[in-house]
């Protein structure tokens, strides 16, 4: 079985998010008072690998837009992996074509950061971590609480009679972290729009939203890649996780 990456590995996107604290300005609203020249510098420091430049929001938009992404930054035209900038956040988007941990979408973050930090005159204090991993997989023939319980070891049952028919199901399941991070465990079906078929969407966050120093940020990632790659793997049957790699 493979060490690195499942053959078919159900993973959709796996989604790294930073964000620094920012002073409000005199309207009281939260501000990046050195975004607009950082953001220049970064993208000429990422410009090599990533040249497709998207600007999210247009010149004279009348809403400030604040920790949401304002610029993309592409491989190629609309080739992922995807760098996402805006005040106060900076983000990593990957797709499971491209994913590898060790070798590509660790290296990116960490260059990622590091520019970040390059780019701007200030030191930024950084108050927010987010490390999440989207998979999906088509149901065929099966409901989705029969393949929650066979291949994700999941069992939930009301022990009441709910007045109408199922439907849908969303499960959320939050754990407090030895470090005080949270992870975030949510199952959900829907309908996967690349074929229109009933699939499980289940997402493994760690999130942690306080302080954290920039020494402390590698050390944080790796392990929150640990935990989730070990809830991956424990929460899944056996014999499905071996068919996913065949």
């Amino acid at each position: 079985m493979s060490t690195t990456k499942l053959k078919n590995a159900p993973l959709k996107e796996v989604i790294f998010e930073l964000h620094w604290d920012c002073p409000a300005d005199s309207s009281g609203i939260q501000t990046d008072p050195g975004f607009d020249l950082a953001q220049g510098v970064f993208a000429s420091k990422i410009k090599k690998e990533f040249p497709v430049h998207r600007k999210l929001v247009p010149d004279g938009f009348p809403l400030k837009v604040f920790n949401a992404p304002l610029h993309q930054y592409w491989k190629g035209e609309l080739k992922w992996p995807v760098i996402q900038h805006g005040e106060g956040m900076i983000a990593v988007n990957e797709v499971e074509v491209n994913y590898e941990w060790e070798n590509s979408f660790k290296p990116l973050i960490v260059n990622t950061i590091e520019h970040l930090i390059n780019s701007y005159d200030s030191t930024l204090k950084f108050n927010d971590v987010r490390l999440q991993y989207i998979n999906a997989y088509d149901l065929d023939d099966l409901e989705p609480l029969e393949f929650l319980e066979m291949n994700l070891k999941t069992k939930f049952s009301n022990q009441y009679v709910l007045p109408g028919k199922f439907q849908n199901i969303n499960i959320e399941q939050v754990c407090k972290l030895s470090d005080n991070s949270r992870l975030v465990l949510n199952i959900s079906d829907g309908i996967n729009n690349q074929n229109q078929k009933k699939s499980v969407l289940w997402s493994i966050t760690v999130h942690h939203k306080a302080p954290i120093l920039f020494d402390h940020i590698f050390q944080w990632i790796e392990t929150a890649h640990t935990t989730i790659s070990g809830i991956f793997k424990e929460m899944l049957n056996p014999d499905f996780y071996a068919s996913l790699d065949q």
